[in-house]
C-alpha cells in the first residue's frame, strides 16, 4: 500500500489572523495579550487526537520569540528550547481581550467542542482564576500546557475550583527552578530533558485513577528529530513507566 501524504481536515481552522478580525476589548476589567483562538485537534500527550479549541497566549518567560534571539535568551536562561521552539507566540500581532470577550471567542471557534487547552509561549504569565471561570461557565473543560516555572496558587489562587482542569507541564529548566505544585501529565523533550534529571518533578503528577503517572518523553522535532525518536524509543522501553509522546498534529497536518 502507498502511503499518502494527510491533509488537514477543512473543518479545522488554522491558527492565524485573530487580530485582523477581532477588536480589542474596551480598557477596564484586566485583558489578556492574546495571539490566536482555533478550532483543532489536541496533537500531544494524555489527550492527543481530542477535537480542542486552542488559546495561545502571548508572551514566554524563556525566549522573547524572535529568532535573532535564540543564541541570546538560550545563554540568559539556560533553557535549550530557546534554540529549538517552533511556535509564534510573540506579542507583536496579538490582541487585548478581557476573560468574557476570550470566553465569547473560544464560543465561537468551539462548534460542538468543550474542550479548550490554554497554551502560549507560558500561559500561567497571563492566565488566571477570571479567564478559568469564564470558560467553565461557557461549559468548557479547561486544559493548561505550562513549563512549571509559575505556582498553580500564584496564577489562579488557593481555591481549587478556580484552577484548570488539566495540567500539562513541559519543564524547559532544571527541576530545581519548577516551582509548579503538581501537574496532571509530564512531557520531557528529548535529548534536551531527559527522566533522570526530573525524578522529583515527576513525583508531583497527579496519578491517573487506571492509568498511573502520565510521563511522556517526546522527540524533538527538527534536524535531530531522527536520533531524538530513537533516544525516546530507548527510554520507553528501559523505563516503562515512561511513554513516547508523538506530534499528532504535525502527521496529521492540522496546526
Amino acid at each position: 500500500m502507498t502511503a499518502e501524504t494527510p491533509t488537514a481536515d477543512p473543518s479545522a481552522e488554522r491558527e492565524a489572523g485573530l487580530a485582523d478580525r477581532v477588536s480589542p476589548s474596551a480598557p477596564g476589567p484586566p485583558r489578556y495579550a492574546v495571539k490566536a483562538v482555533w478550532r483543532t485537534l489536541q496533537g500531544e500527550g494524555y489527550w492527543a487526537g481530542r477535537p480542542a479549541v486552542f488559546v495561545r497566549l502571548a508572551g514566554c518567560n524563556m525566549w522573547d520569540g524572535e529568532p535573532a534571539h535564540r543564541e541570546r535568551d538560550y545563554a540568559r536562561t539556560g533553557a535549550s528550547c530557546a534554540l529549538f521552539c517552533d511556535t509564534d507566540f510573540r506579542k507583536r500581532g496579538s490582541v487585548r481581550l478581557n476573560a468574557a470577550d476570550l470566553a465569547a471567542e473560544v464560543g465561537r471557534a468551539a462548534g460542538p467542542v468543550r474542550f479548550v487547552v490554554l497554551t502560549g509561549g507560558e500561559p500561567l504569565l497571563q492566565a488566571d482564576a477570571a479567564l478559568v471561570r469564564a470558560l467553565h461557565a461557557g461549559g468548557f473543560t479547561v486544559a493548561v500546557e505550562t513549563n512549571g516555572t509559575r505556582t498553580l496558587d500564584g496564577a489562579f489562587g488557593p481555591d481549587a475550583a478556580d484552577h484548570p482542569d488539566w495540567v500539562a507541564c513541559s519543564p524547559k529548566l532544571p527541576e530545581a527552578a519548577l516551582p509548579i505544585e503538581a501537574c496532571d501529565e509530564l512531557k520531557l523533550v528529548v535529548p534536551a530533558y531527559r527522566p533522570e534529571a526530573y525524578r522529583s518533578l515527576a513525583a508531583r503528577v497527579r496519578p491517573h485513577p487506571v492509568a498511573g503517572p502520565v510521563l511522556w518523553v517526546q522527540p524533538e522535532d527538527g534536524p535531530r528529530l531522527a536520533a531524538a525518536s530513537r533516544l525516546a524509543v530507548e527510554i520507553a522501553l528501559a523505563a516503562p513507566r515512561w511513554r513516547v509522546s508523538v506530534q499528532g498534529h504535525k502527521l496529521l497536518g492540522v496546526d
